[in-house]
């Protein structure tokens, strides 16, 4: 099978900006990228001259399969029809499926005799409208991805259909995932089967810099066990003594949220039978009053700092940002300006009074939506996403393009235009036919050590995995957390004011937004 590379860090971000208009998170960033509005990129406009063209694919042609083998329908159910090819599977999304996933895309030709054709749409709040609009046409599609407000929100409103025929939670393709399917289900159903599990936000730092300035390293720290709220206060208070413009850890919106989780709190709770507003917790006021005492001390930033420019300068510490995104935008931004420096990320730091070591999460996947005609395309997709998470020859490929730590080179020679790659010359640093010196192009790399860390993050025996539902709503919901000072989130960690008083003026707002969802639930349970 052809291994296609991963989107780069800057279509990534490319993607993030195109899904700004609304709070669509969950999201693999290397293949459609983590959402939240508020910490979107405006997408750049500038052609990259050495930029590859994309590989032009004939799927049609790869799909002409006359069955699927058994060995690749493991995972399903009762209801899934053995041997039956996937056919054309129609796609709702704010990016196009087979060009931005083609790895996906060339899963379900092979194995599945299937084709994607997307129907692109905004993101936010815009997304689940056009689904709706769809659906009560009679017109829906076979596959959405999953996205923050897909559930409860999406779920109460009867958007999705329920896998739980056609998919085997039991199966060994699913069991690692089980208790993450799980902690999806509305009412005892399965409406969401994520191909995988993956950090919210991890920090991102220049471990050069610490290195300079003689300080503990959060890698040497998390390995030792010892990488905790203390030593990540004492980081960014030694860091702040070297003057006002050095700043200890700044992140997007949803960072505080990140740090209430790892105290093994969700602010808002859908436990699939109720749904619970923990702001009164006071798990949730510990940490909101941490954060607050932390900007009151200016050892926290302002907000948002795009990660391709965040360590140019040297005066950021810390970065709460999308782990692939954030750690692969800010090497990118390194290599290309010829910057000295190692890039690290480390998960948020342990809530030392916690019994474990939560870990804000999030999910990648897609949902089949109610009335889709093609369902067991749709299934056919979501089991190529699962798929391509575990396959082994797959995830051996993907781990040695992530630790390969020679020079990439451009395919084409900058002189000649001669095709070094199809010509067998891929590591050639000269063009065999006019020896010409071919062009270095950026790609990410992961230190063994580093690797080792981020697959710890998805791992259920290294932390306690947190999937919180303060996203899960609507817009309007989530602009009372972020957005300002007298948000619930951004108000504390950003401005320094008091979450106390924040709660109180807030409380029965967000309960009023929750009532409607719990009569849902009510009704559907009754």
């Amino acid at each position: 099978m052809k291994k296609f590379r991963r989107i780069s860090a800057a279509t990534a971000a490319l993607i993030i900006a195109l899904s700004a208009a609304g709070c669509s998170g969950g999201g693999r960033t290397d293949a459609g990228a983590s959402t939240s509005a508020a910490d979107a990129a405006p997408a750049s406009t500038t052609t990259d001259p050495n930029a590859e063209l994309e590989d032009e694919v004939d799927w049609d042609s790869m799909a002409e399969i006359e069955a699927v083998d058994t060995a690749n329908e493991e995972g399903t159910g009762e209801l899934y029809e053995s041997g039956k090819t996937a056919g054309v599977v129609n796609a709702l999304c704010y990016y196009d499926l087979a060009t931005t996933q083609p790895e996906l895309a060339e899963l379900l030709a092979q194995r599945y005799g299937g084709t994607i054709e997307t129907e692109i749409t905004t993101s936010g709040s815009g997304y689940f409208e056009r689904l709706g609009v769809l659906i009560a046409a009679g017109d829906s599609p076979d596959i959405v991805r999953y996205d923050w407000m897909a559930y409860p929100m999406g779920t109460s409103k009867n958007m999705f259909t329920a896998l739980d025929g056609w998919l085997d939670i039991n199966s060994p393709l699913w069991v690692e995932e089980k208790d993450v399917i799980e902690s999806f289900n509305y009412l005892g159903q399965h409406y969401y089967f994520p191909s995988d599990v993956q950090t919210n936000f991890a920090i991102i730092y220049n471990r050069t810099l610490l290195e300079e300035q003689g300080m503990a390293d959060p890698m040497d720290m998390y390995f030792e066990g010892t990488w905790d709220w203390n030593s990540f206060e004492e980081l960014i208070e030694q860091w702040a003594q070297r003057g006002d413009e050095y700043i200890g850890f700044t992140g997007g919106s949803w960072s505080s949220m990140m740090f209430v989780n790892t105290t093994g709190t969700k602010v808002i709770d859908m436990t699939g039978t109720e749904i619970i507003n923990n702001l009164k917790n006071q798990e949730v006021q510990r940490t909101m009053d941490w954060v607050a005492e932390l900007k009151k001390q200016n050892l926290i930033g302002d907000g948002f700092v795009d990660p391709g420019e965040a360590f140019i300068d040297g005066k950021l510490l810390f970065l709460g940002m999308g782990l692939t995104w954030g750690y692969e935008s800010a090497q990118e931004s390194f290599f290309k300006g010829n910057i000295d420096g190692e890039i690290a990320a480390v998960p948020f730091p342990r809530d030392p009074n916690a019994d474990a070591y939560y870990l804000p999460s999030d999910t990648f996947g897609f949902l089949v939506p109610s009335g889709a005609k093609n369902v067991q395309g749709g299934v056919d997709w979501i089991l190529c996403g699962r798929i391509y998470e575990t396959d082994p020859e797959i995830v051996a490929a993907d781990y040695a393009e992530k630790t390969y730590d020679g020079p990439t080179f451009y395919p084409k020679c900058p002189e000649c235009k001669f095709n070094c790659d199809e010509a067998g010359f891929k590591d050639s640093p000269n063009c065999p036919e006019c020896n010409a010196a071919r062009k270095k192009k950026y790609a990410p790399y992961y230190s063994e050590e580093q690797m080792i860390v981020v697959n710890d993050m998805t791992d259920p025996s290294k932390f306690t995995f947190v999937f919180d539902n303060s996203l899960g709503f609507n817009d309007d919901f989530s602009a009372l957390f972020t957005g300002g000072e007298e948000s619930l989130y951004d108000g504390p960690l950003y401005y320094g004011s008091s979450f106390t008083q924040l709660r109180d003026a807030n409380y029965n707002t967000v309960e009023a937004y929750l009532e409607p969802y719990r009569e849902a639930l009510a009704e559907a349970n009754s």
